[in-house]
């Protein structure tokens, strides 16, 4: 068995970009669901299904209402 440093040492660490930021058309969709959450009251739960199912994102439903809710202030203006 390695220790941390041994493994972090011998895996390259890969950055991706996030799903909100690869296209134009996410990036739309993102701010659609951050203003239906924050400012029509859809549950965040509802907008990350919509995401998935109509927007094709790749997130599961629990990493977009995370995301949702730390960007809030990101891409909406109260």
């Amino acid at each position: 068995m390695s220790s941390l440093e041994d493994y972090v040492s011998s895996r390259p660490t890969r950055r991706s970009t996030a799903w909100r930021e690869q296209s134009e058309s996410n990036r739309a969709a993102w701010i659609e669901a951050c203003e239906g959450v924050k400012l029509r009251g859809v549950p965040a739960q509802t907008a990350a299904k919509w995401l998935i199912e109509e927007k094709n994102c790749t997130l599961s439903i629990d990493s977009i209402r995370t995301a949702l809710k730390n960007t809030m202030e990101q891409y909406v203006k109260s």
